[in-house]
């Protein structure tokens, strides 16, 4: 017996022996690797390639943290800031003396720095508008927009876009009027959150399109962008009193209610509250107002498409422009799946208007679903009469397969670069290869000492920094282009809301999960879940009926993670992206109906959810920086995660925190509060520029790197991004200038 015991002893120790030795073996090899990075990033900072040095720098960190590696990186940072603020200076000085040519090339050259776009960008448009290409002026101003996170900066450029599109500056106003322009200027960018669409006047009757001039014309193909979803699951908008966008439009009076942005977006309104007839009056304005618009062809596109439809007779002819009326509005607060169903229904009661299929084939197409896009353009060209209906049809049916292709890779490059983060950002080594698994897992940091004492509100484990945020803007190239292609792709947006949730813009995130809860799938996020005798890291899936969280681990108080029981979906994450229809596994879960729900509320950087009889805390995973654990930015940070629990399961009673500063926050405040409790990172964009919502200007700027691997011609894609971009954004409402824009070139960086 004693025999017996000694041997196994003897076993066990020399078991882990092994498994120490394996453990060190693989630490000197990950050691051996990072070595070799930063000897080849540091050849590439002597020879001047700062941003491909920095790469190469964060690169050694995914394998183990070293302090030159670090001193490095912040070296390099410096520099390039230095490089940027020079050329701002020299460039400012040629724009000044009118040498435009000269001081684009500068601020271009400065853009290979991969910093500092936002303004790089602004400047560039400045440059360009002077020189008389106001195309490129815009494509700088749509990325300028996209970089600055500041909302009144944002609200400031697109007045200027207004007036780069439209030819037509703004007027300087009365101090009422520029509030009631401001007012509607806001709510047209909440459409879709707290704003609506739906005015006073109601509908027109139907004798408008009889009694008027309107010519009879021939389909032209249809320019929109559309997204496909299935018929309508509930609703993700919060059942509140939404203010009316229309309605604070009309009320706008003089000049800024004559100018070109106003009578455009007048036209918006008429179209989606069924007043066709006055939509097409309105945009011919907008054309006589503004006949240099850059969108003048997409305006007349329109009026072709408006006039279609008041070709159509019949007992059943207003039901189906009521159809299309609602669509537009569904479509501009991003319900898809009730726009869908309002296409659908059109097509039931106008089985032989080809107009309908061409939306249904644009929508499906934006979907991914190439099957049903392929059913319905074949459909709408029969229809069709004319060749250049046809021909248009036929550069989307010969995109659609290689479409699918390229958006498949993308989408499996994203998500293994976002796996990877979120494996060891939870520390589920056991999902990881052997090499990662020797990591040493620490546990998330908090930024200030004095906040030590809620180190358990930071959820998971800390991985750097800069290399988190560099993986995740290289996640986001691929999903970029992804969205290009499927703009209503499941997988994409489920994946692009989790990005957005990692760059702290919870807005951006809900555009995307739109899209997915619009095909009857989760909105989710992942986080630690912890409680009495409670500690799991988990994906919390919210529907429009439950709330399901799927354990992924639980964690010992020294934070090592056990594997649950049943695996979580086939990748350990709990199916980290899914598609309509897909069939997964059973997995350790726990269930929660809304009835089992009392309460969610946001409570500093956490959320707490109280059930009958339990109370638990979920800690969201954020790996980007230090997640913020007091003040304002804590309560910003949860209240992103709050606002998925009201607008998905509809859970309206949850209690969001105050995202101004309380009494008592004002009163200790102090002076070094900026680089305390309200650091920057923690409050705006800390991975870079990437927006939700792709504008048909940045999906151009993608074409290039998709491109080279489509083996269709560029006017099949060029004319697939058209279309959809013009169908799902629905109707794009312009700002309204507040007043006289400034060409003035800006020297700003911080």
């Amino acid at each position: 017996m004693k025999a017996t015991t000694l041997v196994a002893i003897l076993l066990l120790s020399c078991g882990s022996l092994t498994a120490e030795n394996l453990e060190k073996t693989q630490k000197k090899e990950l050691e051996s690797q990072a070595k070799a990075v930063i000897a080849e990033a540091r050849s590439m900072e002597k020879s001047g390639e700062l941003a491909q040095a920095r790469t190469k720098y964060v690169e050694s960190q995914a394998m183990i943290e070293v302090k030159d590696a670090e001193a490095a990186i912040k070296r390099i940072d410096e520099e390039i800031h230095k490089r940027i603020k020079d050329a701002l200076s020299q460039s400012h000085k040629l724009y000044d003396a009118h040498k435009y040519k000269e001081a684009a090339l500068a601020l271009e050259e400065s853009t290979k720095l991969g910093s500092f776009e936002g303004i790089l960008s602004f400047n560039l448009a400045l440059c360009y508008y002077q020189l008389g290409d106001r195309d490129k002026s815009v494509e700088n101003l749509d990325e300028a927009i996209t970089d600055t996170p500041d909302p009144r900066k944002k609200q400031k450029l697109q007045e200027l876009m207004t007036f780069l599109t439209t030819g037509q500056n703004g007027n300087a106003v009365a101090e009422d009027e520029t509030k009631q322009i401001a007012q509607f200027n806001r709510l047209a960018e909440l459409a879709g959150f707290d704003a609506s669409l739906e005015d006073d006047e109601g509908a027109e009757e139907e004798t408008s399109f009889s009694e008027s001039d309107v010519p009879s014309p021939q389909l032209v193909s249809e320019k929109s962008f559309a997204p496909n979803a299935p018929a309508p699951h509930a609703s993700h908008s919060v059942a509140k009193q939404k203010s009316s966008m229309c309605t604070a439009l009309e009320g706008l009076k003089g000049n800024a209610a004559a100018g070109a942005a106003a009578v455009y977006d007048r036209a918006n309104c008429a179209e989606v509250n069924g007043r066709p007839a006055e939509a097409i009056r309105l945009l011919e304005k907008y054309l006589e107002i503004a006949p240099q618009a850059l969108d003048a062809d997409e305006v007349r596109v329109r009026i072709v498409e408006l006039q279609s439809l008041g070709t159509l007779h019949g007992q059943k002819a207003s039901e189906v422009r009521r159809h299309y009326a609602s669509a537009y509005g569904y479509l501009a607060e991003r319900k898809y799946d009730r726009a869908l169903a309002a296409f659908l229904k059109a097509k039931e009661l106008a089985p032989d208007f080809p107009l309908t299929y061409c939306k249904l084939g644009l929508m499906y197409e934006a979907m991914g679903t190439v099957d049903l896009a392929r059913e319905n353009y074949n459909q709408c060209e029969q229809l069709s009469s004319g060749d250049t209906a046809k021909t248009e049809i036929d550069l989307h049916l010969t995109a659609l397969d290689a479409k699918k292709s390229k958006y498949d890779d993308e989408v499996a490059e994203a998500e293994d670069i976002l796996s990877d983060l979120l494996n060891r950002g939870m520390n589920l080594s056991f999902n990881l290869d052997n090499n990662r698994s020797a990591i040493r897992a620490r546990r998330a940091r908090i930024k200030s000492k004095k906040d030590r004492k809620d180190q358990y509100r930071v959820g998971g484990f800390a991985v750097p920094y800069p290399y988190a945020q560099q993986e995740l803007a290289r996640a986001g190239e691929h999903l970029q282009v992804a969205l290009g292609l499927f703009p209503l792709g499941a997988e994409a947006n489920e994946l692009m809301g989790l990005f957005f949730l990692q760059a702290n813009d919870g807005r951006s995130a809900i555009k995307n999960f739109d899209a997915v809860a619009s095909q009857g799938l989760p909105a989710a996020f992942y986080a630690e879940m912890r409680g009495h005798k409670l500690d799991h890291a988990v994906k919390c899936e919210l529907t429009p009926d439950r709330v399901h969280l799927i354990y992924l681990s639980s964690y010992d108080k020294n934070g090592k993670p056990t594997v649950p029981a049943k695996p979580a979906g086939d990748d350990g994450l709990g199916d980290l992206t899914l598609a309509p229809g897909d069939k997964r596994q059973d997995h350790d879960s726990l269930d929660l109906s809304l009835s089992d729900i009392k309460r969610v509320k946001t409570d500093k950087g956490i959320l707490t959810v109280k059930l009958a009889k339990q109370e638990f805390m979920l800690a969201p995973i954020y790996l980007t920086s230090y997640t913020p654990v007091e003040g304002p930015p804590a309560r910003r940070f949860a209240n992103n995660y709050t606002r998925l629990f009201m607008r998905y399961p509809g859970l309206e009673d949850s209690k969001l925190g105050a995202e101004g500063m309380t009494g008592g926050e004002k009163f200790k405040m102090t002076y070094s509060i900026a680089n305390d409790s309200l650091n920057i990172a923690t409050s705006l964009n800390p991975i870079g520029s990437i927006q939700a919502t792709l504008s048909a200007i940045s999906i151009a700027r993608t074409i290039h790197s998709a491109m080279a691997s489509l083996t269709v011609s560029f006017a099949s894609w060029e004319r697939s991004v058209d279309d959809q971009q013009r169908l799902l954004s629905g109707p794009s409402f312009k700002t309204i200038p507040t007043g006289p824009v400034t060409l003035a070139f800006a020297q700003e960086l911080k």
